[in-house]
């Protein structure tokens, strides 16, 4: 059940609205039973084993909480990471289908098992409450990645009103929107590329479903994101934000700390900093970007692309560091057209999990012997026409001055007839389009 689908929207979301009704004690148990439905509605095959893990995880950091002398607790604390990523790392890297969610659920556990253990925040005495942060449905899925200890005062003691209502609806329309009329649609560019065959287009046409696919990613994931906070907040729930406008970035480094922010904090948090951050010299700190950067490869997938991409990134954030960072500074605009070329090229990395297939799209991209020109030369005009209009309103709408725009409209009545008009649009267009699938989901 996806946050898109009427089923969604006009059967599972009215009756979760009881929760308005309830007195304050039976809101966060009504919260934990509509995660389950809802988790049993997209993975009704593991929800079993999403209950064991929680509760396995919930008694297990209590004992650990309890436990007197360090060398015992850290014994006990690695064991529990390593049942916990093993888990994730056996459902990644065997035939086995891996379960809805299963990255980011392990990530949530984690913190709460690490903030425990580091005294950030205390083991949890109510398992309805642990297992409201660990299963929440509007973040369990895809995110976003909400530390334990920043949202435990949260889970304890929350208010919920109208007024959240309204702001969390405003919020989950524009990612609604993002998600229907941008996502899916250059989505189509892409699968239209992909069912071609990388063999068969042009430079051009490459380059086009190179713009096409980072804007199908980011408006896709930007949109969940979006939609997952909107219905926090309805809740009364303030989820972290996820994305900052990265494309505004000037450097890679830069870009991932406006992309994915909840992921990015969350390997900040208890990885780079532990193994030592930027603490140790210039050497120590190549070494834990390195760490981090194969870790982020590995946790997206197991092929090679994966692999491939997150070192490729190491090596840019390494050169910016070290070599070229300080011109980028200096110089705005080869910045921003560095990030808009060179950040769109990694995503195809990304995004092309065959070799062979990747090899075969780079000789488009960049025909240096001149034959990919000339296959198909009017195929770009075709594809260009039908998406037109879908890039400019992905670049209207990332302009600086619609969000200033947005701040100051945003209880209009105008603002709010938009918002009226763009749902009535998104819900015409799930009534009508294919199941399109949120691409994090897989990961």
């Amino acid at each position: 059940m996806e946050f898109s689908s009427l089923v969604f929207l006009f059967r599972f979301m009215p009756v979760v609205f009881l929760y308005y009704l309830l007195p304050d004690r039976f809101k966060n148990p009504l919260l934990l039973i509509a995660s389950v439905v809802f988790y049993a509605f997209g993975e009704p095959f593991y929800i079993f084993l999403i209950l064991i893990s929680v509760s396995g995880n919930y008694l297990a950091v209590r004992v650990m909480d309890c436990i007197e002398g360090e060398k015992k607790k850290k014994i006990w604390l690695g064991a529990l990471v390593f049942i916990n990523v093993g888990v994730l790392l056996f459902f990644k890297y065997t035939p086995y289908t891996m379960p809805l969610g299963m990255s980011f659920y392990t990530f949530t556990v984690l913190s709460y098992i690490l903030d425990v253990y580091f005294g950030h925040a205390p083991a949890e005495q109510s398992f309805v409450d642990a297992g409201v942060y660990m299963m929440m449905f509007p973040k369990m899925i895809s995110g976003p990645i909400a530390r334990y200890g920043a949202v435990r005062k949260q889970i304890k003691e929350h208010t919920v009103s109208l007024s959240d209502m309204e702001a969390g609806a405003a919020v989950f329309i524009v990612g609604f929107g993002f998600k229907m009329v941008l996502a899916d649609h250059f989505g189509m560019l892409w699968h239209d590329i992909r069912s071609a065959g990388f063999d068969s287009i042009s430079t051009a046409l490459a380059w086009l479903g190179v713009a096409g696919y980072s804007a199908q990613l980011f408006f896709d994931f930007q949109g969940y994101s979006l939609m997952a906070i909107g219905i926090g907040r309805m809740f009364g729930y303030r989820l972290p934000q996820n994305f900052n406008h990265p494309y505004r970035a000037k450097s890679v480094g830069e870009y991932y700390r406006r992309w994915h922010i909840t992921l990015g904090e969350w390997f900040k948090h208890y990885l780079y900093i532990p193994l030592g951050g930027n603490r140790k010299g210039a050497s120590r700190t190549m070494f834990n970007l390195f760490v981090v950067w194969l870790v982020t490869g590995i946790w997206h997938g197991a092929t090679v692309n994966f692999l491939i991409w997150g070192m490729a990134l190491f090596l840019l954030i390494a050169g910016e560091k070290l070599v070229w960072g300080k011109f980028l500074e200096k110089n705005q605009a080869i910045s921003r057209l560095y990030i808009l070329l060179l950040i769109p090229l990694t995503w195809i990395v990304f995004a092309i999990d065959n070799i062979k297939d990747l090899g075969v799209y780079f000789t488009r991209l960049f025909p240096f012997w001149g034959s990919a020109s000339y296959v198909n030369p009017m195929d770009f005009t075709r594809h260009l026409k039908n998406h037109t209009i879908f890039f400019i309103m992905a670049f209207l709408v990332s302009l600086p001055v619609t969000d200033k725009l947005c701040r100051r409209y945003r209880d209009s009545k105008v603002c709010k007839a938009v918002l009226f008009v763009l749902f009535v649009f998104c819900l015409y267009e799930a009534a009508c389009g294919a199941n399109n699938p949120f691409l994090y989901f897989r990961f």
